[in-house]
């Protein structure tokens, strides 16, 4: 069969998937600061559900491999996460009264009942007193962890439909990014019309626009055909890899950079809004500009680098790729934290596509590359929990950031700067390492590599 329409059932998961998330799962920083809950508590929440989640994900990775059941997983995790982004919208505000009935949010507290975005007195002890805050917390896990496995199913279930034609990866890949990106426009632009008159921001049409999708990806899932290893995964196998110091370093580099993610993700869209609020404090198309920058981020930035990106990967090598991504990322913190007019992050997310496309791409195609028979849901579960999972030390470092620098802007450029010393520390390690001979690692020979670093059945598009 014409691996073109062989894909095709894929590609329309990473569509259905990707319009379930886009539209939300960015705004939620944003939503869980609307309900009542501080900047700082904000930050150890993203900070915790990675880290709650790791076991999930891992897990999850482990039990596909060993008993086969890719699909059932790869099924409940689309459920949990789809249930659990549902109930965030009718969960009740952490500033309400707790006699309070249940309120769908953008109806409910007064901003001026919150300062920076928490509540007004009392703190972050005030807020784990009341059953609110948790309820939202546990629905929030539920959400992250049901993405996290969503994310590595996908892949491990993309590669394994793919074969030997795993460069074509990116080509794959790219139409979630298309779908994350034109759902997040609308989802903002809707936002934005629908809240008209209200003190605050009314997200039900993209609560709508989530249970749709995800109820049709369930739909796609179940019609997805691909064929799972006869062998069980082997342990052996798994820790000769990480016995290899070239993976070792890379995953390393692959929490930096989720790091790096995790802050970007967390914080971003809190940077947005307070430059917006000093810009004009009634700055009417809040909602709006951050859909456009997402757009920005997923339609301009990271659909051309993961179209491009096998091409990248091979011209450059694994480590040259990783150290882009770095440098990527150094300069596009650094920049947010030059910004006073809000529309200027618009251009600047042009660099969404060279620091996490590409960083994503390499991690993704590295995984895979390095994969023992048997042992695929597994290896992308322990390197996407190595980029994705990280992402709870970007909350813990933003907030430690953002209490040291005294501001956003001051804690973006410090982990921006941090963020360059240690790509030049990265490529003196490599560089190290290749003249000691343990630069490149040994790639799986039945995964279509040849021994070398980039080898020519991985990301080649």
């Amino acid at each position: 069969m014409n691996i073109d329409k062989k894909m095709l059932p894929m590609k329309l998961h990473y569509i259905a998937a990707f319009a379930g998330m886009g539209p939300l799962i960015p705004f939620l920083p944003v939503i869980a600061r609307q309900k009542g809950m501080s900047d700082e508590a904000v930050g150890m929440i993203w900070t915790a559900l990675p880290f709650l989640s790791l076991l999930a994900k891992t897990s999850a990775g482990a039990m596909a491999d060993y008993l086969r059941a890719h699909r059932a997983i790869f099924l409940s995790a689309v459920v949990v996460m789809g249930g659990a982004l549902t109930g965030i919208y009718w969960c009740p505000d952490v500033g309400k009264d707790s006699t309070a009935d249940f309120a769908p949010e953008g109806l409910s507290v007064s901003n001026s009942s919150r300062v920076e975005g928490g509540l007004a007195e009392g703190g972050e002890k005030s807020l784990v007193g009341r059953y609110e805050f948790w309820l939202l917390s546990i629905l929030l896990l539920l959400q992250f962890c049901g993405y996290m496995v969503v994310l590595d199913m996908e892949e491990t279930v993309c590669f394994q439909m793919l074969g030997d034609k795993a460069h074509k990866y990116g080509l794959q890949r790219l139409w979630g990014t298309v779908s994350y990106g034109v759902t997040a426009v609308i989802g903002g632009a809707l936002v934005d019309w629908y809240s008209q008159g209200y003190d605050q921001k009314d997200y039900l049409p993209v609560h709508v626009m989530v249970v749709v999708a995800l109820v049709l990806d369930v739909v796609v899932v179940t019609r997805l055909k691909f064929t799972v290893p006869d062998k069980k995964i082997s342990s052996t196998d798994v820790h000769a890899v990480f016995k290899q110091p070239s993976v070792l370093l890379i995953l390393m580099t692959t929490v930096v950079l989720g790091t790096c993610g995790g802050m970007v993700s967390a914080f971003y869209l809190l940077l947005v809004e307070d430059t917006a609020a000093l810009w004009s404090p009634s700055f009417a198309y809040l909602k709006l500009l951050q859909g456009l920058l997402l757009g920005v981020q997923c339609l301009a930035s990271e659909v051309p680098c993961l179209f491009l990106a096998g091409k990248i990967i091979k011209k450059l090598g694994y480590a040259a790729s990783f150290s882009l991504a770095l440098l990527g990322f150094c300069l596009r913190l650094c920049l947010y934290s030059c910004v006073s007019n809000p529309w200027w992050f618009l251009p600047i997310e042009l660099l969404h596509g060279v620091s996490f496309a590409l960083a994503l791409a390499s991690v993704t195609c590295f995984a895979n590359s390095v994969t023992p028979a048997g042992a695929e849901a597994t290896m992308q579960a322990v390197f996407g929990s190595a980029f994705h999972c990280a992402s709870g030390l970007g909350g813990l470092v933003g907030s430690w950031l953002f209490h040291v620098t005294n501001g956003w802007w001051r804690a973006f450029f410090a982990m921006g700067s941090a963020v360059g010393v240690y790509a030049v520390l990265f490529t003196i390690i490599h560089v190290v390492l290749t003249r000691v001979g343990c630069g490149k690692p040994a790639v799986q020979k039945e995964k279509g590599g040849d021994g070398s670093e980039t080898p020519t059945g991985c990301c080649e598009c």
